[in-house]
């Protein structure tokens, strides 16, 4: 990845056979290392023992609770997005069953509705996300939001809708501090062996969707083309690498998670901060591949015909929370159980803080400095918002 851009992307099978790291020869780091090279800032992190903690708590039970299999249809929730909360701790919850913007109160309690199905200003097609944006403003969008993001204010009035103009349908948008966005779109795809490789591109836009910088592309999600029934399928590949994004102070972190480095950029598209770990990528060995194929299930019929990498991907998820501390979870080892709940944070300059292990089968929408705000399949399989209360002990 060259500086202030990008890495081009290289296509096809061989992309699969070459991620493992080559050895470093250089001793293990013993403390996080700061260092300033070109105007950017590297931090450099050991690797914290396995089995240690940061003596961070989550707590074991939720303290607000939004969702339940039976009562009134704002209580009533499914296929639900990403959600978030207000200055004074409503929270927001995109209901993609109804497409409505559903408001409740600090404790649950429901207070308003805006939305629906439609193509009109304020409507929707097939609601995906919600997001604070400037104030107590709320930015809404569909999963494939060519139509724009909507931004409404706390009472469900439409303000305006922000066009991207991508060209494309972007495939997520991220809101930056101050209002900007950053989106990004499929480039094209190569083929080669039965493998597609998506490339994408990112762009910074302002408030008012003009573009402000256009990072170069990067290599994300595998795919494997195989036929049914005549008609072109394509699946992820196990283990497939991906790019991840975030908000991170007044930065963009955009990294794929092929080693254990995140690269963050300012609004005008320059390289800033690259946080990095001592990383030793885990080989992918036939045991983890028996067991990714058990857990594809009925899937695992088209298991065994897609090639697979030599090593597992380094992280998956990245955001930061209420004091620009990042959180990176770490990525979702076959068989391994700990793995699914566990996260790593990052001062504010970069440096590892350690290892925080959050509920099992909770996804992760926001973390304040008090609290954790996610989702989660509830029992009898009801969809639930929930906020848990966060600790943070001293680091």
């Amino acid at each position: 990845m060259s500086t202030g851009s990008i890495v081009a992307p290289s296509f096809g099978l061989l992309l699969l056979l070459s991620l493992a790291c080559a050895p470093d020869t250089d001793p293990p780091l013993s403390t996080p290392l700061l260092r300033d090279s070109a105007d950017i800032r590297i931090a450099e992190n050991p690797r914290p023992p396995d089995g240690s903690r940061l003596g961070w708590r989550i707590g074991p039970e939720p303290t607000v609770t939004i969702g339940k299999a039976e009562g009134e249809d704002p209580y009533l929730l499914h296929r639900v997005g990403t959600a978030a909360t207000l200055s004074d701790g409503s929270i927001v919850v995109p209901d993609g069953g109804s497409n409505e913007v559903r408001v409740f109160d600090a404790d649950g309690v429901h207070l308003r509705s805006w939305g629906g199905f439609g193509e009109g200003p304020g409507e929707f097609d097939e609601l995906h996300a919600v997001a604070r944006w400037r104030g107590d403003s709320v930015a809404a969008w569909d999963h494939y939001p060519h139509r724009g993001v909507s931004i409404f204010d706390a009472e469900g009035n439409l303000g305006r809708v922000v066009a991207l103009g991508m060209g494309q349908p972007d495939r997520s948008i991220t809101i930056l501090r101050g209002g900007a966005f950053l989106a990004d779109h499929w480039l094209r795809q190569e083929s080669g062996s039965g493998l597609l490789v998506q490339e994408q591109v990112f762009e910074v836009r302002d408030a008012d969707g003009v573009r402000i910088a256009s990072l170069a592309p990067l290599v994300g999600r595998e795919f494997f083309e195989f036929q049914n029934r005549g008609m072109p399928v394509w699946m992820d590949i196990a283990f497939s690498r991906k790019v991840y994004a975030a908000a991170w102070r007044d930065l963009a972190v955009v990294s794929r998670n092929d080693r254990y480095e995140l690269r963050a950029y300012t609004a005008d598209g320059a390289l800033r901060h690259i946080v990095r770990v001592d990383h030793a990528p885990v080989p992918v060995t036939e045991s983890l591949i028996a067991v990714e194929r058990e857990e594809w299930g009925e899937r695992g019929d088209r298991f065994d015909e897609m090639p697979h990498p030599e090593t597992l991907p380094a992280f998956t998820t990245v955001m930061s929370d209420a004091v620009d501390h990042l959180w990176v979870r770490e990525y979702d080892v076959p068989g391994d159980e700990i793995s699914r709940r566990l996260w790593t944070v990052f001062d504010p300059e970069g440096r590892m803080l350690g290892y925080v292990e959050m509920p099992q089968g909770m996804v992760i929408d926001e973390i304040g400095a008090d609290y954790v705000l996610g989702r989660r399949v509830g029992e009898v399989g009801v969809v639930q918002v929930a906020v848990w209360p966060l600790r943070r002990g001293d680091a």
